[in-house]
């Protein structure tokens, strides 16, 4: 009887300590969520769109704006893959990716992914440059094809 309550009592410390595991995963990915932008991506960028219009965008903690239009954002997932660093976000229920292809954290790419298991495929929304006006088409072959 008591090695059965020995037992029991391993049982209830282990589910003790998946419990806090589970808690302690919920709980960051909810403040993750609710994240406010990285400051790479922060600042204003020159970017094209696939009609070759040039715009502004202004990236502040908790908001983008296009050309004067304002949008809130949160950002909700940042990651590293085969060395190119990308941030997910989140607007009006929309995800994109922000990507930087190169070391540069001037050059970036906006794209609307097909999902959130993969940053990377999807549609380019826009080719940002911190520095001049980016070429859309150009950043499109170099770093999408």
């Amino acid at each position: 009887m008591k090695n059965d309550f020995i037992v029991n009592r391993g049982r209830v410390t282990k589910y003790k300590k998946l419990l806090l595991m589970v808690f302690g995963l919920v709980l960051m990915l909810s403040l993750l969520t609710g994240c406010k932008g990285s400051k790479n991506i922060q600042g204003t960028w020159h970017a094209q769109n696939g009609d070759e219009r040039n715009l502004t965008l202004k990236f502040t903690d908790k908001k983008v704006m296009i050309e004067g239009d304002e949008y809130k954002y949160t950002q909700n997932a940042i990651g590293i893959e085969n060395g190119i660093r990308y941030y997910g976000i989140e607007e009006n229920g929309k995800n994109y990716s922000i990507i930087f292809p190169e070391k540069d954290k001037n050059i970036a790419l906006m794209i609307e992914p097909e999902s959130t298991d993969n940053y990377f495929r999807g549609t380019l929304i826009f080719a940002m440059n911190k520095k001049e006006n980016p070429s859309y088409s150009e950043y499109a072959e170099r770093y999408i094809n």
